[in-house]
């Protein structure tokens, strides 16, 4: 084969079904299905698969490790789920599903510390690593499913080489290599997301009862997996609604099937409403009249007037199901409104900024995978509703519109929160990859363009291992630290790198300000004491990057910032920072 040929089969490769959206003159459909292009993206996928499980024994807990798989002990274990509700059951439920089946239980006693009943079941039987293994093997099918999506949506829109494009992006992606190696909710979220979105886009081709039986299911499981649902799928749905709409014109049809589509729809509801249901093993709960007053009702509608009177008749005289999933969305509702303590561009702060999702979005993102991103959201928005299928268009709206949604909220802990957008934007990157590849002249420049950036991609993912959690690109320069720390970078998960560094140095003695629940007296440490906030020390010294710049999780903050003007003597892994302080002072 000459170069000629080769360039005409890799063209016609990475051309697929995408050409018929990008070029005036629709093309075929119907080419031959290539073997390649249906087998690499599952050794992408497994490629990423064996990338995180390697780090599991690289990164000790991180802080929300603990209360996850805690209350999917006690789900499991003992068929409740009071202990931490303030998430729905689902990802607690995968994640202490390996321990569970190891033969590990709920501690006895009465408990109501979560991160103390999370350690003892991460420590039980000295095994901590292995332990702590298992639980994060449960949310690794997550990320296959998330991958699954992202292929079978891209294919559909794209075609079979966009699809590749696509999977190829997302499974490259630091930010969703890191959150699936922990044993946290946000991969989980992603994945059932994912699959609720593919579910409506279904249902909306051909509204059927087993379609809507098939988005309740969907749309069930998403909201299982964390009440961060509750916003992005309303909001997203009708993002994707729009665009079918607009682009299909099925006004007539519509009116002409209301009924169908109104029963399918019941259906859905119904059967969501089982399934979440189930969830949380059908529970119910009966408010009682010697209970009054009835706190989280009071806390609802006030303690007073006609609403707060018909509340308190409903709640004592109907059976309320799944009680836990109502104390759990009034939790987060409580914690929206109080804020987080976040931290940006070296300010702290209850409550955060409404910029602080695009400011993450943009410096924990790769750039080749933000300007290919960049690249198919223009060439979507300059088609327009006519000029492109909806399948594609889809993708952009619903990442523009979750982004948007989530701009308001009081929570700023991290990029981890609007993860179920790099999906949608993986499909739109594939679709600004095949844009660029079609460029007319010159022949070769596109193809080159689209190959450097992907290559691009690949090697920022792979210069990062194992530290996928951590990762920032070039815009965030040498120290992130000073524009975000928290889960972005410090979630506690370098402890055992902290362990080994002491030890090659020979320390004996350290004072320790660690940002997680990890107990310190299990890791190997030499003597240590805690590093106290306002309180200068000299000696060895191990301080996380998030309690050096934000200092504790409520104000007054900064209290380790006498500590800033001492340069460290060793940056352990990318979250703790090592000191040694002269008795004289810096």
């Amino acid at each position: 084969m000459n170069r000629s040929q080769a360039l005409s089969v890799l063209d016609s490769l990475l051309h697929g079904r995408a050409r018929s959206y990008l070029l005036p003159v629709p093309a075929s459909r119907t080419k031959p299905r290539s073997a390649f292009v249906m087998v690499a993206p599952a050794v992408l996928i497994g490629i990423a698969a064996v990338q995180i499980v390697s780090t599991y024994r690289v990164f000790s807990e991180t802080a929300d490790e603990p209360p996850t798989i805690a209350a999917g002990m006690e789900w499991l274990d003992r068929g409740t789920y009071n202990l931490d509700n303030t998430h729905p059951p689902l990802a607690r439920i995968a994640v202490a599903l390996g321990p569970y089946l190891d033969g590990l239980r709920f501690p006895a006693g009465h408990h109501d510390d979560w991160n103390k009943v999370g350690d003892q079941i991460f420590y039980a039987r000295g095994k901590y690593s292995r332990n702590l293994a298992l639980a994060r093997l449960g949310v690794l099918p997550f990320f296959f499913l998330a991958a699954a999506m992202v292929w079978v949506w891209s294919r559909k829109a794209l075609g079979e080489c966009g699809a590749l494009i696509a999977v190829l992006l997302f499974s490259t992606l630091p930010p969703v290599l890191g959150n699936a190696g922990m044993a946290t909710v946000d991969i989980v979220l992603t994945a059932t997301f994912m699959a609720a979105s593919l579910a409506l886009m279904y249902w909306l081709e051909r509204p059927s009862y087993p379609r809507g039986c098939l988005l309740g299911v969907a749309v069930a499981l998403a909201f299982l997996s964390k009440f961060s649902a509750l916003l992005f799928l309303p909001t997203c749905g009708l993002a994707m609604l729009a665009c079918c709409w607009a682009t299909r014109r099925r006004r007539i049809e519509i009116s002409a099937q209301w009924r169908r589509i109104a029963a399918t729809l019941i259906v859905s509801g119904i059967t969501a409403f089982l399934v979440i249901w189930g969830g949380y093993r059908f529970s119910f709960h009966i408010t009682h009249k010697a209970d009054r007053p009835h706190e989280n009702i009071d806390r609802m509608v006030g303690t007073k007037g006609t609403l707060h009177d018909l509340a308190y008749l409903a709640a004592e005289h109907v059976p309320i199901p799944a009680p836990e999933l109502l104390e759990g969305i009034n939790f987060q509702r409580l914690h929206n409104a109080r804020g987080s303590a976040s931290y940006l561009f070296g300010e702290a702060r209850q409550g955060g900024w409404w910029y602080f999702f695009p400011v993450v979005l943009g410096i924990k993102s790769p750039l080749p995978f933000l300007v290919l991103s960049a690249i198919g959201l223009v060439a979507l928005g300059m088609a327009g509703f006519r000029g492109t299928d909806w399948h594609a268009l889809a993708p952009a709206a619903m990442a523009i519109v979750l982004l948007l949604s989530a701009m308001p909220s009081r929570i700023d802990l991290g990029v981890r929160l609007i993860l179920p957008i790099y999906p949608l934007l993986a499909i739109v990157a594939a679709f600004g990859a095949a844009k660029v590849w079609n460029l007319a002249k010159p022949r070769m420049v596109g193809p080159a363009l689209v190959a450097g950036l992907l290559l691009w991609q690949i090697a920022s993912c792979a210069r990062v291992h194992p530290d996928y959690l951590a990762y920032f690109n070039p815009l965030a320069g040498n120290s992130p630290e000073r524009i975000v720390v928290g889960p972005d970078l410090d979630w506690g998960q370098d402890l055992f790198r902290l362990s080994d560094a002491l030890r090659e140095r020979k320390v004996d003695s350290v004072a320790i300000a660690y940002l997680g629940s990890a107990d310190l007296t299990q890791h190997g440490l030499p003597h240590f004491v805690h590093l106290v906030p306002f309180q200068p020390t000299t000696g060895w010294i191990a301080i996380s990057v998030t309690r050096l710049m934000r200092g504790e999780t409520a104000p007054p903050y900064y209290g380790y910032s006498w500590l800033r003007s001492c340069k460290p003597v060793d940056r352990v892994g990318r979250s703790i920072l090592l000191y040694y302080v002269e008795p004289g002072g810096c």
